[in-house]
Parts: structure tokens; sequence; C-alpha cells
């Protein structure tokens, strides 16, 4: 039995420590598919390399590293003036560490943190001058601790706690669907009416 775990364990280390053959692909290759379970074949076997795409002008748009049929390691997109859009990081298929996106201007987009595809931490978003868009945080994938959205004016439109047992306490977001005085005024001439009914 031990002999079994150590020969796994080092050919997960033979393998894993190999990483992502620095071959590069184009996804247009008519030979690229996927297979029912979502993995990149090419020429109808599991892919490992980087899945490229490009603007109509011969920029990258997009690099993608694959290990088996399955995303691994950094992955990237471009803006059309060939400045990162963002960087994201896989492990066997799944999102994996700090992911990180950019506006066009440079600017900060987005912050987010993965533990084997489950959302961790703190992910931040930014509108494109900087100031903040979302706050929220997560444990093991699901919302826990202090939620909060910005309006692009700056003025908080949720500001919650989420608790253990998963229920949110605070302002979560407030959806108007109608002017508030507009609607006062129509409720005052409808109560007019139905008290001079009387």
């Amino acid at each position: 039995m031990k002999s079994l775990s150590l020969f796994t364990i080092i050919v997960w280390l033979v393998l894993g420590c190999a990483g992502v053959p620095s071959v590069e692909v184009s996804e247009s290759r008519s030979d690229v598919a996927y297979d029912p379970a979502g993995r990149v074949l090419l020429k109808e076997a599991p892919f490992s390399g980087y899945l490229v795409s490009y603007y109509p002008d011969a920029t990258m748009k997009k690099k993608s590293g694959y290990l088996n049929g399955l995303k691994e390691g950094p992955s990237w997109t471009f803006h059309p003036d060939g400045s990162i859009r963002s960087r994201r990081t896989y492990l066997a298929g799944e999102k994996h560490g700090t992911h990180r996106g950019y506006h066009e201007n440079g600017a900060r987009q987005f912050k987010y943190h993965f533990e084997n595809g489950l959302s961790v931490g703190t992910h931040e978003e930014w509108y494109d001058d900087g100031s903040p868009a979302r706050l929220m945080n997560y444990v093991e994938g699901r919302p826990f601790g202090t939620q909060k959205v910005w309006r692009p004016d700056g003025k908080l439109r949720s500001n919650y706690v989420v608790r253990e047992d998963g229920r949110r306490y605070g302002l979560v977001g407030i959806k108007r669907c109608k002017n508030i005085d507009t609607e006062a005024e129509r409720i005052k001439k409808l109560s007019s009416a139905i008290y001079a009914k009387k």
C-alpha cells in the first residue's frame, strides 16, 4: 500500500511539475474540438499547450494554458490595444489562485481569489475611474461576512453582512422602479378621491 501511494505521488509530481507545454495552437483550427466533459481536444486527443485567439489585426486576444484537455496554469485576455484585460489561473480545470482584471485605461477592474474552483477571501471590483464598485467576502465558495456594492457616483447601494446561517443583515439593496415623489402624489390623489366619496 505504501509503495502504491509513493508511486502515485511520484507520478503526480513528475506530471504536475512538467507544466503546460509551450506549444501554441489557434482555437480557430478545424481540428480543435471539445468532448462532452468540456475538455479541449486537438486531433481527437486531449490537448496540452496554449490555445490562442487573435483580433482581426493579429493582436493577441486570448491565451489559455491546457494540460490533458483541462485549463491549467495562467490564462490571459487582452484588450484590442494589446494591454492585459485579465489574468486568471487554473488547476486541473478549476479556477485557482488570484484572478485580476484591468479596464482599457489600465485601472484595476477586479481581484478575485479561488481555491479549487471555490471563491474564497475578499473579491473586489472597481469602476474605470478607480472608485470601488463591489467588495464581497467568501468562505469555501459561499458569501460570508461584509458585502458592499457602490453606485458609479460613489454612494452605497448595498451594505450588509452574511452570517453563518446564510442570512443577510443590513441594507441588501434598493431597486426603485418609480420616482418616490411622483408615487407619493398619486397616493395622495387616490386617498383624497376615496375619502371624498364617503
